[in-house]
């Protein structure tokens, strides 16, 4: 770390994580905002804000301010990116909504929940926060944007029905923490082998169709 101050607290992994899972999920939402018929400033606001929600709602819960997305311009850059690779595909070769599988969307999305979750771990142990907290920041981390990105979408956000969305997440954050606390595992170790766990639970979960009890 470059400076004492938790605040500030900001390394080259956390930055290369966090901004992976910006573009990972960027991408899915400009995916879901075409499937949903927006139009194109539209897949540019659910791009954004689904790709950066997560990491925003850490940062105000962590006491950072403004949160690292408004800070740096990669954030919104990458969304931009990404949004615009979609858009030219669906120009270029067709409705990207009429041939991607939502099973292979999921699964994409899989893949950006793994690493936002693992970056809200990730700054939360710089924060030298207990366990809990931990967990908790690390779901959110990985979950907010995928629910923001529901409700402009008028619809259930995923976390609250789909199974083992949360759940990985959470599953995931607390295998770091008992590897990094517990067993003494260097830390980005940990936090590689937390992160397979939770894009493997998930996916395990979509093509096991591994359901969490529900009341009928």
């Amino acid at each position: 770390m470059t400076s004492s101050d938790p605040g500030t607290m900001r390394d080259r992994v956390l930055d290369g994580v966090d901004l992976a899972a910006t573009f990972v999920l960027a991408t899915e939402c400009a995916v879901t905002a075409v499937q949903a018929d927006l139009d194109l400033f539209g897949i540019l606001v659910l791009s954004f804000v689904g790709s950066v929600g997560g990491a925003v709602i850490r940062d105000l819960l962590l006491g950072e301010h403004p949160p690292a997305p408004f800070r740096d311009w990669r954030y919104a850059a990458l969304a931009v990116a990404a949004t615009l690779g979609v858009i030219t595909a669906s120009v270029t070769i067709g409705h990207v909504g009429d041939f991607t599988p939502p099973l292979a969307i999921d699964i994409f999305e899989a893949v950006g929940l793994a690493l936002a979750a693992i970056a809200g771990a990730r700054k939360s142990l710089d924060y030298k926060l207990n366990a809990a907290a931990v967990v908790v920041i690390a779901t959110v981390n990985g979950c907010g944007g995928g629910m923001l990105r529901d409700v402009l979408t008028a619809q259930i956000p995923s976390v609250l029905h789909e199974n083992f969305y949360a759940t990985a997440a959470v599953a995931g954050a607390t295998l770091l923490v008992v590897l990094v606390r517990r067993f003494e595992v260097r830390q980005d170790a940990a936090e590689a082998i937390a992160g397979i766990a939770i894009f493997g639970l998930r996916t395990a979960a979509l093509l096991g169709d591994w359901r969490l009890p529900h009341l009928r």
